[in-house]
């Protein structure tokens, strides 16, 4: 007895087409023994089978994309949706820039005493740069500014070590004032102007 080649039907002999599938039949094909037959046949299905995963494995991994992604797209816009317009989000952000920038902006201004004190130094420097006492008072100048310009974005630029050598500088001060009260000249008036703007700075270094 022979068998299909194709869809495994039994035939008759001298039989030229499958009744079944219309395969036709060769001398060879018709000569075919059930074992081997059935063998083919096991191979044939196996091979459509795998084929039929494969194809269905890539239409459920596609349709669960789909899914996955329409899911994620819909939560988004049901989140945009439920928030604040774009105008109100931003809103307070904008109003809390423009309020810590308005401290920055009035922190980071020198005030009329340092600059009044930037002056003298600079005239002392013109005219008794030649004195050792007129030397040792710019030398805390220096020291006094260099602080405050670095700090001067701070809230307070005039900290308490700035206050320090203020202090230390003044009570110089008043020591050369009063020993050259007896002759009067233009680096005794410098020097008073800055035991004065020196004081002004103690207590009101810090304000605008």
């Amino acid at each position: 007895m022979s068998f299909c080649s194709n869809c495994g039907q039994k035939l008759a002999t001298q039989i030229k087409f499958c009744p079944s599938c219309g395969t036709k039949i060769s001398g060879v094909t018709s000569g075919i023994t059930s074992s081997q037959h059935l063998k083919e046949y096991q191979e044939k299905m196996y091979k459509n089978t795998v084929i039929s995963l494969k194809s269905e494995g890539q239409k459920i991994i596609q349709n669960k994309a789909k899914e996955a992604f329409s899911s994620f797209a819909k939560h988004k816009f049901k989140t945009s949706e439920s928030t604040q317009p774009i105008a109100e989000v931003f809103k307070p952000a904008k109003t809390f820039n423009n309020e810590v920038n308005k401290p920055v902006s009035s922190a980071s201004k020198i005030n009329k005493w340092t600059w009044i004190y930037i002056v003298i130094n600079a005239l002392l420097v013109y005219f008794g740069s030649q004195l050792e006492e007129v030397v040792g008072v710019l030398f805390f100048s220096f020291f006094i500014l260099l602080i405050v310009f670095i700090r001067r974005k701070k809230e307070k630029p005039y900290h308490w070590l700035v206050k320090i050598i203020l202090v230390i500088q003044l009570i110089f001060l008043v020591a050369l004032v009063v020993d050259r009260l007896e002759n009067i000249t233009t680096i005794t008036i410098l020097l008073m102007g800055l035991l004065i703007t020196n004081l002004m700075l103690l207590f009101n270094g810090n304000k605008s």
